[in-house]
């Protein structure tokens, strides 16, 4: 075995701390071994997912939170302190050939021979374990074995959520999860879960608050937990936008949601469940055309605070807000609108019309679309789509207004079993509609909406013998999201065709030699002050050396690095210099260069410049060298060929 560098499996070194060998026989074989001198001593023997695991237990989820464990030596132990260290600091990263992850740290769990961090969301792959310790990088050759501390993130090790119902309620709504969980397992109390390596799921998320799957009430689960399906419910109060996750311990971690579930904000934001408030209640219901009237307005989830504060609106004019709280809202009305619309935004969603009968595609697509009679039945839906369970003739309408934060272009597309029409205003008034699509175009031409601008829109659709199924599509073309995130996004796909001739470059060398000349070694002196030190050549360094190391030691290191072997150098020494002589086949080299932790910068000069003997040469390319050859001797092409393919 040739030993140029620190490692830590040498003889008698049971603490596996780094060593390397300072002498070494004609064979290359370790002689004699010394410490090496190192920022960290620390060692990694395995890692694990599963706490003391096998090392072969490296993978998790691509969605992040598994916890790795990494079992080693003399890392920091900070875990317990109660000041947090600032000096005393483990950090681990996650390094592929193409991208670098932090490990959140997981400081509890901390001692001098274990780190324990969560890993990141990640694509595949496999990724090497880089640990440091105050700063200062472990290096692999501190490893027992790289190839033991590695994770590796895969699809199948992914909790996955493929069904949410449903997808929008007020807070506390209860919601039923289905896909493939990997456990059924919540608990350590339950059968067939108690072991310390069963994995359990140990949180359901609705964004930042808990969905909970025991009733607080009857301290009883909401419904059996299996493997594939669950129930929860969603704490907190908050109204808006959330994604769901689930966190399952052991060799999993966070949950993957499969990308039909997501829909798109009009802020470009991917969601899988929203809340919203409900008003139960207004009064009084009349009031001064002037303004100044108190309304007290009751109801659920009135969320008040900094962030997100309560506004509302009469007559699409500020109704002033007095005091707020979750069940109840008081506002003052303002003066009467001269002009009253005959449609205000508010709400949520699109409002529903529906009534008996059927009418005809060209009623329906009339540039004055048809309105539904006062009969109609009403009702909010929070998805531009209807499916009618009636067998009966009737004609259905989807009526509200779109809003989004930034301009942008779009195209509607109708999709009906049945007659039906699209139309659009150019701005919150029914007046100024237009058509856009019908079933004979069901997709309009590219719309262009300005940001944070009220639009009205109605879609009307009818059947005779019902069974109506009337739906709207928009899609924004500016967007950064991919077909990869959501099944909502349609990805370009481009062509780029390339032709060319490909031409081997071909290269001739002529070499003449002369072995009449001798040639001239090159002579190099280098002075170093007492420190630890390396010496380098053509980009390779020796071994760190101590203080004032013997001529043959340095001689050795010299001629162990890849850029002189299989030739030699010679060393000898002054009272403050090594001589270093090349043998004359080198000819001239570049200087010799050091690396040294003294004060004082080495000095390091060219005594005797070399000239090339001509009995040997080597061939460099992009900075890679051959191996000397001698070409006194009989050489063939197999030779020149095998010294080439090793650059």
């Amino acid at each position: 075995v040739n030993y140029t560098s620190c490692t830590i499996q040498g003889p008698n070194n049971a603490d596996f701390r780094p060593q390397c060998a300072i002498t070494v026989d004609g064979n290359h074989m370790a002689l004699t071994w010394s410490f090496c001198v190192v920022p960290t001593d620390a060692v990694i023997f395995y890692s694990t997912v599963s706490k003391n695991g096998y090392w072969r237990e490296n993978s998790g989820s691509t969605e992040g939170a598994t916890m790795l464990w990494i079992y080693g030596s003399r890392f920091e132990q900070n875990g317990f302190s109660t000041v947090p260290s600032t000096t005393n600091t483990n950090t681990v990263q996650l390094v592929s050939n193409y991208a670098v992850y932090d490990c959140e740290m997981h400081n509890d769990k901390v001692t001098n021979t274990q780190l324990t961090c969560y890993t990141p969301a990640m694509t595949p792959g496999v990724y090497q374990i880089r640990a440091y310790v105050n700063g200062n990088l472990i290096p692999l050759y501190q490893y027992s074995n790289p190839q033991r501390a590695t994770f590796v993130p895969l699809v199948s090790q992914t909790p996955i959520i493929t069904g949410i119902s449903p997808q929008t309620g007020p807070p506390q709504t209860l919601i039923s999860l289905s896909g493939n969980f990997q456990t059924a397992c919540t608990s350590r109390d339950t059968n067939g879960c108690s072991m310390d390596g069963d994995p359990l799921i140990s949180r359901v998320y609705m964004g930042g608050h808990l969905c909970n799957v025991i009733n607080p009430v009857t301290n009883t689960y909401y419904s059996n937990i299996t493997k594939n399906n669950l129930e929860c419910s969603f704490e907190g109060n908050e109204i808006g936008i959330f994604n769901v996750s689930m966190l399952v311990t052991e060799q999993y971690g966070r949950s993957l949601i499969s990308p039909n579930l997501y829909r798109v904000s009009a802020a470009g934001d991917l969601y899988t469940f929203q809340s919203y408030a409900v008003i139960s209640s207004v009064s009084p219901n009349t009031g001064s055309l002037h303004g100044g009237t108190t309304l007290t307005i009751n109801g659920e989830d009135f969320c008040n605070n900094a962030q997100y504060p309560v506004v509302v609106n009469v007559g699409g004019q500020p109704c002033t807000v007095l005091n707020a709280s979750l069940t109840t809202i008081q506002c003052q009305t303002p003066v009467a609108p001269v002009n009253i619309a005959s449609q205000y935004h508010g709400g949520r969603g699109l409002y529903i019309f529906r009534q008996s009968g059927a009418i005809s595609q060209g009623t329906l697509a009339a540039s004055s679309p048809p309105y539904p009679s006062v009969g109609a039945t009403q009702t909010w839906s929070d998805d531009a789509m209807y499916v009618s369970q009636s067998s009966s003739d009737e004609t259905v309408w989807l009526i509200g207004f779109l809003r989004i934060p930034q301009a942008a272009n779009f195209t509607f597309i109708l999709q009906t079993n049945g007659n039906g029409a699209l139309f659009l205003s150019s701005n919150d008034s029914p007046a100024n509609v237009i058509k856009i699509a019908d079933v004979t175009h069901n997709q309009s031409n590219t719309e262009l909406l300005q940001g944070n601008i009220d639009y009205y829109l109605l879609c009307v659709g009818s059947r005779i013998g019902g069974n109506l199924v009337l739906s709207v599509e928009a899609r924004m073309h500016e967007t950064t999201l991919t077909a990869t995130t959501s099944s909502l996004v349609l990805n370009e796909i481009q062509s780029i065709s390339v032709i060319a001739t490909v031409v081997a470059e071909g290269q001739r060398i002529v070499y003449s030699t002369n072995t009449s000349s001798n040639g001239t070694s090159e002579v190099q002196s280098i002075q170093v002050g007492l420190s630890t030190f390396q010496i380098g050549f053509r980009g390779a360094y020796t071994a760190l050396l101590t203080g004032q190391p013997t001529t043959d030691v340095v001689e050795a290191a010299l001629n162990d690095l890849p850029t002189i072997y299989p030739l030699t150098v010679t060393v000898t020494a002054t009272s403050t210099r090594y001589i270093i002589t090349f043998p004359p086949e080198m000819g001239d080299v570049p200087l010799v260069t050091c690396i040294s932790t003294s004060g004082n910068a080495p000095v390091i000069n060219e005594i005797v410049q070399g000239v090339a003997s001509n009995t040997a040469i080597a061939f460099s390319l992009n900075g890679m060298t051959t191996d000397y050859i001698d070409f006194t001797t009989n050489v063939t092409q197999a030779n020149l060929t095998a010294e080439f393919n090793k650059l």
